[in-house]
């Protein structure tokens, strides 16, 4: 009986270290990329309620909310089309957090160049999330 239980945990631990791990953290935010490419509503479903962004425009920090808060007073958030690709992916991985580096290449609307982002995401209920998002566009 103790052999079983040690087997069910052993497969139960390692399940959950392979889910988070560096190369989901990277699927989940390739997939987060498609939906925004393809202009998905479900990209908001990627955040944390408590998700925060310093946009890539230099403006200042969009706080927990911002989403409703637009929705609330009939807006709509116009955010530029982006076509870009990911490249030099890098993370680590702290318990349920993932912080993600890389660089974004390509264009938002009419803007192109290569973008810096660091981004904080959060295993929660089987799921990596957003809790925050950076981007700068690199200067040359």
């Amino acid at each position: 009986m103790k052999t079983l239980l040690f087997s069910l945990a052993l497969i139960f631990s390692v399940t959950m270290s392979f889910a988070q791990t560096s190369e989901s953290l990277k699927a989940r935010i390739q997939e987060h990329y498609k939906a925004i490419h393809s202009g998905s509503d479900t990209l908001w479903s990627h955040h944390l309620d408590e998700f925060t962004i310093f946009p890539s425009d230099g403006k200042a920090l969009l706080e927990p909310g911002f989403q409703k808060t637009f929705e609330n007073m009939g807006a709509t958030m116009k955010l530029p089309k982006p076509n870009v690709t990911m490249k030099h992916f890098s993370s680590q991985i702290y318990n349920n957090v993932g912080v993600a580096t890389f660089y974004l290449d390509g264009s938002y609307g009419e803007e192109h160049g290569l973008y810096r982002v660091t981004a904080v995401w959060v295993w929660k209920d089987g799921v990596w999330l957003e809790a925050h998002h950076h981007e700068s566009r690199l200067i040359n």
